[in-house]
């Protein structure tokens, strides 16, 4: 469930409780795989389908989630800017932190609106900054918390100098994420549309009683079976080809 949340977090679904996102996807399904078979009278198409479309959703949400990471990623040196001039200007860690929220990751505001409600409550910085990396389940979280922590635990010597650095690398960095996610986004789209394509022309033809009686067999449902195992398995495998290498949080106990 922990795993579950976290990949929630990360796709900018966080504002529902776990428990409600999960009956609604339970009662969704429900409601598809009973309409698709009143549409083409076959339980094996709606199943068929419905697979078909699950994966189809659970992709879009590792794609909304990768947006949303590389969204946070192009945001985080303004926000490491800020809080470098809000300290130099005389701010206490603590001050620049909530100052400086408006220029955190817009995908990210509801962990800063948390971290300042802990701030608030009179929560030490070292907890509020615990608090703030899990939320967050992010690497470049993770480094500007463990650099904020340990420089907090140094009375702040060199703390300056490493927000620096660190948003500096960062800029690096997102240039050329941000230049071979789009040369890569179109692959994933056109592997996307050839694997969803044949089971919405099967949908399609299923309305015709011969084609959802052809598909009630024995026979009929092995070439389901196979069919939708050759398209899960060419899309995952365009997807493993395709995949890129993620920021690995290292700075986390496992």
């Amino acid at each position: 469930m922990a795993n579950v949340q976290t990949f929630l977090n990360r796709a900018g679904i966080n504002t529902v409780p776990l428990k409600l996102v999960l009956f609604l996807f339970l009662a969704t399904s429900l409601l598809v795989i009973f309409a698709i078979q009143q549409l083409t009278s076959s339980w094996a198409i709606a199943f068929s389908c419905y697979v078909c479309l699950f994966a189809q959703l659970l992709d879009s949400l590792q794609n909304r989630a990768a947006k949303h990471t590389l969204q946070q990623q192009l945001q985080w040196p303004n926000y490491l800017d800020a809080i470098h001039s809000a300290i130099w200007a005389g701010a206490t860690v603590q001050q620049a932190l909530v100052d400086c929220s408006p220029h955190a990751p817009k995908t990210a505001s509801w962990a800063f609106v948390e971290l300042e409600k802990d701030i608030g409550s009179g929560l030490d910085l070292d907890a509020t900054l615990l608090n703030l990396k899990s939320r967050l389940a992010s690497p470049i979280a993770d480094r500007f918390v463990e650099i904020t922590r340990l420089a907090h635990g140094l009375g702040g010597q060199g703390f300056l100098p490493g927000l620096k650095a660190q948003a500096s690398q960062l800029r690096a960095e997102n240039a050329n994420w941000e230049e071979i996610n789009v040369k890569q986004s179109w692959v994933i789209s056109s592997a996307r549309l050839a694997v969803f394509a044949p089971w919405l022309i099967l949908l399609l033809l299923g309305t015709r009683s011969e084609t959802s009686a052809a598909f009630n067999t024995e026979i009929g449902l092995l070439i389901l079976l196979i069919g939708l195992g050759a398209s899960l398995f060419a899309f995952r495998l365009v997807r493993l080809l395709a995949k890129l290498p993620e920021r690995r949080r290292i700075l986390v106990e496992t």
